[in-house]
């Protein structure tokens, strides 16, 4: 049998034809690709190493060693590791906990878990966090009811705390190891655990000798995806923090950017900024060799069907469980929001006499924001539609290799990836040294106006487009693309006529995905907003600072709606279903 020559592998132009457009036109879109790239990642990268190196004598380590004797960043680095590691490990506990009790046990009403116990994945944490506050805050429902049945002078919870930020982040990223180890557990080859239970092992011994050391790979990049989001939070923190003054490492950067009256404070904030990077980058290297090395995990593509295993009477314990959490993570603070949004005087009875629409009318009246929800959905949609079509030629080329012209695709992936490992406020500041001052050459300058978000929203939300694109390439047959080649077509032709049309679904989904974050963006847009250019994030982040209870909660509610609508779009056209 003759082999099988790819026809990449083949001359692009034929003989006296010379340099045809159509054949041109890959290479333009790539250099396009690659101008976008790195004028919005690796220009603002590269001037934040350069400015951290910066000081008033010259160039050197003086940033470095100011911020290793400075002990207010001592002692963010301090709350970040009590906060960070607690929260990984209760969520990672939680989640997997979880999504065995809805795949391998009897407990009624699995189906309905399943989805009921993903929605801590739609809501941005610090909606979350902001939500908690109408209950747990200090004069929250809980601690009213508390006070006025006990007498107490003194509220019982204290959810300004780094317990409260604990707890908070816990009951928000447990979703992402459920919606990770989900699928996993449910191509764990129910065999296996038939044996073990044939062979005497009880349910709980069962899954901690049999079912869990096969998921472990799983369970590991779970708990890296946990560490990097939980490291990288910033709003929870903020909200959080603020009242005491507790800062994690995302919020002292935040607090050294906002003091013009310290000395080289952006640089400062840069050396800062770099070493919380390493954090984040090592946890996406580490992540990557897990899912490298899933060589011992005992899978089937065509396992028998999962048999239940019994719990006997157990199960309406663990159904009893399931039920407390979802009312914690999700009925109680969405109740408590809505609740609050409704609500004519905060801190009276809620009930007949306490109601009103007036809040969200409110909405309507108040022109920042109006404004601020236009500049959101502009800056949503734009970044969206620039990540899709980046993505799309990063990801085709990367798999599907081609024309012989392309270069720097490993670069062009790191620069994709890369911005999503690092916190927001890293990538905020690095956007603040890039542009605040004129460019080179065109004398734009970005800072102060509503282009420097849309640049760090692209830079930031890249790798969201590009993950669900090169996910859909690599489904698709390259033979089809071959055949049309065969005929006849160019390669733009072939890629327009076969791979778009096939791409589509993918394609609106991937457009929604970046939709749906960048709405509720507040880490970015904390630090790069300016009078005019508010965002949505910006609008509920100044309004609960502000103490505008009612206010806050009635947006709360609005962009709650807004996003989770748009998050089951999404999986409506990518036909993923969270993996449940």
């Amino acid at each position: 049998m003759a082999k099988k020559i790819p026809l990449r592998h083949f001359p692009i132009h034929r003989r006296g034809e010379g340099v045809q457009p159509a054949e041109l036109a890959p290479t333009l879109i790539w250099a396009a690709t690659a101008a976008v790239l790195a004028f919005a990642v690796v220009y603002p990268s590269g001037v934040l190493i350069l400015s951290s190196f910066k000081t008033p004598e010259g160039y050197g380590l003086g940033n470095y060693l100011a911020v290793f004797r400075d002990k207010a960043i001592a002692n963010s680095v301090l709350n970040t590791i009590r906060v960070v590691f607690p929260s990984t490990l209760f969520s990672t506990a939680l989640g997997v906990f979880l999504a065995w009790a809805v795949t391998r046990t009897d407990v009624p009403g699995r189906g309905l878990w399943r989805s009921l116990l993903a929605i801590p994945y739609l809501i941005p944490p610090f909606i979350g966090a902001i939500s908690w506050t109408f209950l747990l805050g200090p004069v929250g429902f809980f601690n009213q009811l508390w006070q006025s049945v006990t007498g107490a002078a003194q509220p019982l919870v204290d959810l300004y705390s780094l317990g409260g930020m604990v707890f908070v982040m816990s009951i928000y990223r447990y979703a992402v190891p459920y919606v990770v180890v989900l699928p996993a557990m449910k191509k764990v080859n129910a065999a296996v655990e038939e044996a073990a239970r044939v062979s005497g092992a009880g349910p709980w011994r069962t899954l901690r000798d049999v079912t869990l050391p096969l998921l472990t790979p799983s369970i590991l990049g779970a708990t890296l995806l946990v560490f990097m989001f939980i490291l990288a939070d910033f709003g929870v923190s903020a909200v959080l923090g603020a009242p005491n003054q507790i800062r994690l490492m995302t919020t002292q950067i935040y607090a050294i950017i906002n003091r013009p009256d310290l000395p080289g404070n952006l640089q400062l904030a840069a050396a800062y900024s770099l070493l919380l990077a390493l954090f984040g980058l090592l946890g996406l290297a580490l992540y990557n060799r897990v899912l490298a090395a899933q060589k011992y995990v005992v899978v089937s593509g065509k396992s028998a069907p999962v048999q239940p295993t019994p719990l006997g009477n157990g199960k309406w314990g663990l159904f009893a469980f399931l039920v407390l959490v979802f009312a914690v993570t999700t009925l109680a603070p969405v109740l408590a929001a809505l609740t609050t949004a409704f609500t004519k005087t905060f801190g009276l009875p809620f009930g007949p006499g306490n109601i009103t629409l007036r809040n969200f009318a409110r909405l309507l009246s108040i022109r920042n924001i109006r404004r601020a929800f236009g500049n959101s959905f502009f800056l949503s949609a734009a970044s969206a539609l620039i990540v899709t079509v980046v993505a799309l030629a990063v990801a085709y080329v990367a798999i599907r290799g081609g024309i012989r012209r392309f270069w720097g695709v490993g670069l062009m992936q790191t620069m994709v990836t890369v911005p999503y490992a690092v916190p927001g406020t890293i990538i905020a500041l690095a956007m603040i040294l890039a542009f605040a001052q004129p460019l080179p050459v065109t004398g734009l300058r970005l800072y102060g106006t509503i282009w420097i978000l849309l640049v760090a929203y692209v830079a930031r939300f890249m790798n969201l487009g590009y993950n669900n694109i090169s996910g859909a390439i690599t489904q698709i047959d390259s033979s089809l693309e071959e055949a049309s080649r065969i005929s006849g077509a160019n390669h733009l032709k072939a890629f327009s006529s076969i791979m778009l049309p096939l791409l589509k679904p993918s394609l609106y989904g991937s457009f929604f995905l970046v939709v749906a974050p960048t709405l509720s963006e507040i880490t970015l847009s904390s630090l790069l907003w300016s009078v005019g250019n508010e965002t949505v994030g910006t609008v509920v982040f100044s309004t609960q600072e502000e103490g505008k209870i009612l206010l806050t909660a009635a947006l709360a509610v609005v962009l709650v709606t807004i996003v989770v609508v748009l998050n089951y779009l999404v999986r409506w056209l990518t036909k993923d279903d969270l993996g449940i």
